[in-house]
């Protein structure tokens, strides 16, 4: 036995699993993109130590992005460190993922046994999501890592009554907000309740635990909202994601409220339907629900064995835990309006954890005389899910449904023979060896058809949430990025003209400005991600141009043109025809020097620091 009572399998085992999943997430890791505005954010972040504490978008700090900089402070770290390259971005997300496949195996291996944590383990490291996120810059892979540090606190805590790793459940519940806000804050009440029921201590010692470690939580999520606060104004960046430059209206409004204006009917941003057939539908459920039957049966069989266990019972307190954190955000999930399916890695750990437990404890069942048929029951039910998963995509792995419904028949006969015929025939009755290649043979089969699927999906992620190979990608100064990439012939007529002026141009979205800034301009940017914050004000941009700092603006067509800002560039500045730079189309780039028509005055500054 290894240290700690576990088989002397279980670490050598546990850390192969690690390692090869780390590997494969950073495998060609140059091919995967930036995020065209997490990249120039976390370039700009980089580049001064101001623009990281603040999470700014541009060099100059002009502008925050419309999220918490947690995340991306870490990714600006790392570019710090090792240079401004895919990779060196890129890295944290893949350490994040790997670290959460190995936290979630130390904690299903302590609640329930070394085996579950081990299928819990590879299950998280084969969620198509998980492999996805951690090869780009969104936060929710740092997010999942965070929250199962904070569950494996949580665990220690209920199955022995200490406040210390209670409070260190909070302090890293707290760290999660600082990746994605409101979001971290969902297990809170999973979290206190389970604990509350299921510590070993008095009540009244259950309840002082709790506040600790909810003020603990509360701390640690609030400092740089606090320390933005008390800067003024005028001496810091404009908040993104605001209309009064507050950071509380970005995190709880902006990135919390508003997520619940559309619940309940219609579709998010990319397809998929809201309501309750969010998680089941094909969209989501082909990144992360491939194991929803196994899952759902190991939470069933895990409640019908402990559901008469005593208050303190941890393996039924684990269970509960699971269970919580599925349901809360299942039900955040069907509520609000998901602008993007890969928000959807939140239920990964749980789902993972369960299928974990319920594939060791259905499989002890098969030496019950009344519960053998759970076992090829479960297997039949699975490998129906998964081919109907499977089927659903079939422009892109036409061969997985054929190869999921064979394994999945092999394994349910097998099991169903050995159910119907527990022992061997009498000629073969002294081969021990016969029966456990026949053993491993079904259960290879079995775990072919309920894990097949999501691996092999998981497998063919090279970059972003989606599944196919990732595309050649545009080029920015040797940086891959996603997203529309500025015309050379445009940046070249620009560049041409600049005359020493502070920026190249100011841009209206960050989905335009942010292409300039990987490019290694000058850009200062107008209206934030949406295009509509109300940044800078139009005396902000008079005050620009008559100071010399900026003559050239650009437009998104598609975004807002009208804006106080557009009005006022429309009245002072004229159009460029796109013919001057090879453009096509209509025009969107303005000229308000002189020469182009500009009439600006230069009235008082109010709070810009874009001097």
């Amino acid at each position: 036995m290894s240290p700690g009572g576990r088989p002397r399998w279980a670490r050598p085992l546990s850390l192969l699993l690690v390692t090869l999943a780390a590997a494969g997430y950073a495998w060609h890791l140059d091919l995967a993109r930036l995020h065209p505005y997490y990249g120039p954010a976390v370039r700009s972040m980089a580049s001064s130590w101001r623009c990281w504490w603040y999470g700014a978008f541009d060099p100059e700090g002009n502008l925050t992005l419309d999220k918490l900089p947690g995340a991306f402070q870490l990714q600006a770290l790392s570019a710090r460190l090792f240079g401004f390259h895919h990779w060196a971005v890129l890295l944290p997300q893949v350490l994040a993922a790997a670290a959460a496949v190995w936290v979630l195996y130390r904690l299903v291996s302590r609640w329930h046994s070394p085996a579950a944590g081990l299928v819990a383990a590879a299950a998280l490291a084969t969620t198509p999501v998980v492999a996805a996120l951690a090869r780009t810059q969104f936060a929710d892979m740092a997010l999942i890592a965070l929250l199962l540090v904070a569950a494996n606190a949580w665990h220690r805590a209920v199955t022995r009554g200490r406040l210390a790793p209670l409070l260190g459940c909070g302090l890293a519940v707290g760290l999660a907000f600082g990746v994605k806000m409101v979001q971290a804050w969902a297990l809170l009440p999973v979290f206190g309740l389970l604990y509350l029921v299921a510590a070993p201590n008095p009540l009244r010692t259950r309840a002082a635990h709790l506040a600790l470690a909810a003020v603990t939580a509360a701390a640690a999520s609030g400092p740089w909202i606090a320390a933005v606060l008390l800067v003024p104004a005028a001496d810091r960046p404009f908040i993104d994601g605001t209309v009064d430059n507050s950071p509380l209206s970005m995190v709880f409004g902006y990135n919390a409220l508003h997520r619940f204006g559309d619940g309940g009917m219609g579709y998010a941003a990319d397809g998929v339907p809201l309501g309750w057939r969010t998680l089941l539908a094909a969209p989501v459920a082909v990144e992360v629900g491939w194991l929803y039957p196994l899952a759902l049966l190991g939470l069933a069989a895990g409640l019908a064995w402990r559901g008469r266990a005593a208050r303190t019972d941890q393996l039924r307190a684990g269970y509960l835990l699971w269970a919580g954190w599925l349901g809360v955000y299942a039900a955040a999930f069907s509520l609000g309006s998901m602008a993007h399916k890969y928000y959807v890695i939140a239920v990964a750990p749980p789902v993972a954890a369960l299928a974990g437990a319920g594939a060791v404890r259905l499989w002890t069942w098969r030496a019950r005389p009344r519960l053998r048929w759970v076992l090829p029951a479960a297997a039949a039910v699975s490998t129906a899910w998964s081919w109907h998963l499977a089927a659903d995509h079939p422009q892109d792995m036409p061969w997985l449904p054929e190869a999921v419904l064979c394994a999945g028949a092999l394994a349910a006969v097998g099991l169903a023979l050995a159910i119907g015929r527990p022992s061997l025939p009498r000629h073969l009755a002294g081969h021990s060896q016969v029966r456990r290649v026949a053993g491993l043979a079904v259960a290879a089969a079995a775990a072919l058809a309920v894990f097949g699927g999501p691996a092999a999906w998981a497998v063919s992620v090279h970059d972003g949430i989606d599944p196919r190979p990732a595309e050649a990608g545009r080029h920015t100064d040797g940086v891959r990025v996603a997203g529309v990439v500025p015309p050379l012939g445009l940046a070249d007529y620009l560049a041409e003209r600049r005359e020493g002026r502070r920026y190249l141009l100011a841009a209206q979205g960050s989905k335009i400005a942010g292409q300039y800034l990987l490019a290694g301009y000058s850009v200062f940017t107008m209206g934030g991600y949406s295009g509509n914050v109300p940044f800078p004000a139009p005396a902000t941009l008079a005050e620009l141009v008559a100071r010399n700092r900026v003559r050239y603006v650009q437009f998104d067509p598609h975004r807002n043109l009208r804006s106080a800002l557009a009005r006022w560039v429309g009245s002072h500045c004229a159009p460029i025809d796109p013919a001057a730079y090879g453009g096509t189309g209509e025009p969107s780039v303005y000229d308000c020097g002189p020469t182009g028509g500009g009439r600006a005055s230069a009235p008082p500054r109010h709070g810009s620091r874009s001097s």
